[in-house]
């Protein structure tokens, strides 16, 4: 909690609470890099798998967003839209929509991780599948994000919008990969500790992408791009799926 204060805090003395997506990207691999070295694991394959999925993705969202950084005066259309809905409260929205909540939902979601460090039961078969679901959730992640970034630089139409690739079978791809590489973090703590509670930050943040994050960005997308609609008819909203009429 001391953390996402800390976050908070410079968000607000420099205008911008954008501090911490890079804690949601570094967190979790910093977090895995520290329990294995903390237990010696450097021989548990259970271990090593985790991590090494858990330090790709994390890489390559920090990667993605130094590439598209434009300078501590540029903010979120997310965050500068919460600031201008909640005025005066501000200050408590960010805190603890935009620093509280990712916080708790970042550390309950990497504890799988460190449960799967400390097993020292055999490999199973789960532990295969999460490994083969984070190797898809960053392929996923990576493709969209290569493909959107073609798509802003090439194009010329005001009212246009990504509508090819990936982009034809959900609408969006990189909230799906984002969804997998959490459920399976939570498969590897799972397979050593069959609880409800262990992929609990799996289960926090799959309802927020849906309900929240997702409905944000098609309002945006409806008010700017009226074409959007029969697009958002048509293709499946996360999950990838064949197109509709």
């Amino acid at each position: 909690a001391a953390d996402s204060a800390t976050e908070s805090a410079n968000g607000m003395f420099f205008s911008n609470s954008g501090f911490y997506d890079v804690y949601w990207s570094l967190a979790p691999v910093a977090f895995g890099l520290l329990w294995l070295v903390e237990a010696s694991a450097w021989r548990n394959t259970r271990a090593i798998l985790a991590v090494t999925v858990t330090a790709a993705w994390g890489l390559r969202l920090t990667f993605n967003w130094v590439r598209h950084f434009q300078g501590l005066g540029h903010e979120d259309w997310r965050y500068v839209d919460l600031r201008q809905k909640t005025g005066r409260l501000y200050p408590l929205a960010s805190l603890f929509a935009l620093h509280v909540l990712p916080y708790s939902l970042v550390s309950l979601g990497s504890l799988p991780i460190y449960t799967a460090i400390q097993s020292r039961a055999r490999l199973g078969a789960v532990e295969v599948v999460a490994f083969a679901v984070g190797l898809i959730a960053i392929v996923v992640e990576t493709v969209s994000d290569l493909q959107l970034g073609r798509f802003r630089r090439e194009n010329r139409d005001p009212d246009g919008f990504l509508s090819t690739g990936l982009w034809a079978y959900s609408r969006h791809p990189n909230y799906f990969g984002e969804v997998l590489f959490w459920w399976s973090v939570g498969l590897f703590g799972y397979a050593v500790a069959p609880s409800v509670v262990v992929p609990l930050g799996a289960v926090g943040g799959t309802p927020m992408i849906v309900f929240a994050s997702i409905p944000m960005a098609e309002r945006r997308a409806l008010a700017k791009r009226p074409r959007f609609a029969d697009y958002q008819r048509r293709v499946s909203g996360l999950v990838p799926w064949l197109p509709g009429r």
